[in-house]
């Protein structure tokens, strides 16, 4: 367990640490240390979740405040209060269901969701969208992007609930309605260290769909 939290800690480090010297010169773009140390903790956090490792959840507090912190900083409230207002307590709950959520208290097992449960969950990220638009509409006022901002918040929601009640189609949130977007996104505001951790969670996301399924196979 705590050799893979090493492993993740390592790869992120040497990930940030190429996309930094590329973005400074090729691009010319400059990369905070808060967006340095948040994409080390989220590639590390994402590395985690991939192999169902319950030290995703403590990595993961640390990832989402630095990155809702640097969020809040480039007016995307919506992405900023998801990563503080939401990750941060359902990390906690995460944490807890992966090690007790299974029967008698054991760790939880990897499993798919049904078509009833299907039709909840899109109707709940309709449902969360539609909020999530009005609720910062009031709080911030019209902004540029906060219809597709709070898109990609209302599906991050629903496969962040999905990946910690471990249902296999988790990945397949995170890889259309949150990482695509969210990359197309991050692009048009100049989040360039954000566009790129999330085209390596969209690889991941891949991966980790291959390697859940394969572990619901082996069940």
């Amino acid at each position: 367990m705590r050799r893979e939290a090493v492993i993740g800690l390592i790869g992120g480090l040497v990930i940030t640490s190429i996309y930094v010297m590329a973005a400074q010169q090729i691009f010319e773009t400059p990369t905070t240390q808060l967006e340095f140390w948040s994409l080390v903790t989220s590639l590390a956090c994402v590395w985690l979740c991939r192999t169902e490792n319950v030290l995703a959840n403590p990595v993961g507090i640390i990832a989402v405040v630095l990155t809702g912190i640097y969020f809040l900083g480039i007016a995307l409230p919506g992405q900023g209060w998801l990563q503080i207002g939401f990750y941060v307590p359902v990390q906690f709950v995460g944490w807890w269901a992966w090690c007790r959520g299974g029967a008698g208290g054991t760790e939880l097992n990897v499993t798919r969701l049904s078509l009833s449960w299907w039709v909840v969950a899109v109707v709940g990220a309709i449902g969360a969208w539609a909020a999530c638009w009005i609720w910062f509409q009031w709080l911030y006022g019209p902004l540029e992007w906060m219809a597709w901002d709070t898109s990609i918040v209302a599906a991050s929601i629903t496969a962040q609930l999905l990946m910690t009640a471990k249902k296999l189609e988790c990945w397949l949130w995170w890889q259309v309605p949150v990482n695509l977007s969210a990359i197309a996104l991050y692009a048009a505001t100049g989040a360039w260290a954000f566009a790129f951790l999330y085209i390596v969670y969209l690889v991941n996301a891949t991966s980790g769909f291959l390697l859940w399924r394969r572990t619901l196979g082996a069940v």
